[in-house]
């Protein structure tokens, strides 16, 4: 079961919306791609970056470390290396203490002027040295995965008199850096996906402008048409309801005085009849076209709907029982009153009305309906029982000048829209071939300033 809407159709972001799609895929992997180009050459120069940091404390470190040394062995002479082993304790101390103020130093190596190792230390408590004890093998050495970075000198009176040697460790290196890259990894994710959001923000932002403007270039391009055919509309009423009258006139005389001739048959009654009604059907139609191409504003009053729906009920019971059809009245005690425009609203009624008595049999029909919706719209609906609505007709429905009915104008749906947009709210209809037809009017809750009424596209 379909239910179009007869307000103003969107304009179709078909092709528009897949170009804009299509160029914001297209950007997004840019993106990405360059997010993840800046991310890899920024995490090589976090590598070396680190590097040469670790190379640059390691070095402060070592003369750090020089010096101290330096200070506990200097003697008369300079550096005085056998007071440096009376004060061994001393010595370890400061080492010690240096070692532990830099998580990544491994090792720290005091040698002497001729080379030979006076103290190694490690961060696992390791001391050893000539003095102290043998120095690490090979294997030892490599079992501290260390390397030396850095080199500081003893200087003495007469120059350099040994050295200070530092080493790091390089799965403490290695693990310091992989965290670093995960943390550069994180952040470059983390502004990547807000680069992206803001993208998908900027395109549905820009998606909603252009639909936005083409509905508005839609809206003036309807306006300039209700404008033309306006002027067209009274052109036209001028021009053709002058001959119409005199054409009635004509025949009314003519009737005369055909009856008065016994000599006359009785076709001619039929004749007139039928060229009466022709002329009566060009009359309304003249009417109708005015009335949809003039898209007069409304003058919204409050009013009692229930009240305007049982005036328009008790004209048209009449009409209905002459054609052997039922009209009945289903309205919701409880309605608030409404702001309307009593008379075009009526005639929204009336239209729909019309609509379901040139559709029904003898027997039919027709329920009109009030309640208020979930939302508090108020909803009127015109229901009948008759043969229903092709599904290839349905989506045309509300097109000016289309219809299914012999001798119908095809505006009648249209006006009712145009008027209830005015008011606005929404005009839909639910109908199934053989279940009959349903017309339903949502007033919205928003009642203020009305915009510029908007009819439905004419059909080329």
């Amino acid at each position: 079961m379909t239910i179009p809407s007869a307000r103003p159709r969107e304009v179709p972001a078909g092709s528009l919306g897949g170009e804009i799609l299509r160029a914001f895929l297209v950007f997004a992997l840019l993106f990405v791609a360059l997010t993840a180009t800046a991310e890899h050459l920024a995490s090589r120069e976090l590598d070396t970056r680190a590097m040469v940091r670790r190379l640059d404390l390691g070095q402060d470190e070592a003369e750090r470390i020089a010096d101290a040394v330096a200070a506990l062995a200097w003697g008369r002479h300079g550096i005085d290396f056998d007071r440096l082993r009376q004060r061994r304790e001393e010595l370890v101390q400061v080492v010690d203490e240096r070692l532990w103020a830099r998580s990544f130093v491994q090792y720290v190596e005091v040698r002497d002027r001729w080379g030979t190792p006076l103290l190694f230390l490690t961060r696992e408590g390791e001391e050893t040295g000539s003095s102290f004890g043998s120095l690490p093998s090979g294997e030892g050495m490599e079992a501290l995965d260390a390397v030396q970075v850095a080199r500081a000198p003893l200087l003495g009176a007469a120059g350099p008199e040994g050295d200070v040697r530092l080493g790091v460790s390089g799965e403490q290196f290695q693990r310091e850096i992989a965290g670093l890259q995960r943390s550069l990894r994180v952040q470059v994710l983390l502004a990547a996906f807000f680069g992206l959001a803001v993208l998908g923000v900027g395109f549905l932002y820009v998606l909603h402008l252009i639909r936005r403007i083409r509905r508005l270039e839609e809206a003036k391009i309807q306006a300039d048409r209700r404008a033309t055919m306006g002027f067209l509309a009274r052109g036209l009423a001028h021009e053709i309801r002058n001959p119409l009258n005199a054409m009635n006139m004509n025949l009314q005389m003519l009737e005369e005085e055909l009856s008065g001739l016994p000599q006359a048959g009785t076709d001619w009654r039929d004749m007139l009849h039928d060229t009466k009604r022709e002329v009566k059907r060009l009359g309304d139609l003249v009417t109708s076209f005015l009335d949809f191409a003039r898209g007069n504003p409304v003058q919204l009053e409050k009013r009692d709907l229930n009240a305007e729906l049982r005036e328009v009920a008790r004209l048209f019971q009449a009409e209905f029982a002459k054609h052997g059809l039922e009209l009945t009245l289903d309205l919701e005690p409880s309605l608030p009153p409404w702001e309307i425009d009593d008379k075009q609203f009526r005639q929204a009624v009336i239209n729909l009305l019309l609509n379901a008595r040139q559709v029904l049999r003898s027997g039919g029909r027709v329920v009109l309906r009030s309640r208020v919706g979930s939302g508090g719209e108020i909803v009127l609906e015109v229901e009948d029982d008759g043969p229903g609505i092709p599904p290839e007709a349905l989506p045309r429905i509300f097109e000016p000048f289309f219809t299914t009915k012999g001798g119908g104008t095809g505006l009648g749906l249209p006006i009712a829209q145009q008027i209830v947009e005015r008011h606005q709210g929404r005009l839909e209809v639910e109908s199934a071939v053989g279940n009959g037809t349903i017309f339903r009017i949502r007033l919205s809750r928003k009642v203020g300033r009305v915009p510029l009424p908007t009819s439905p596209q004419v059909a080329s």
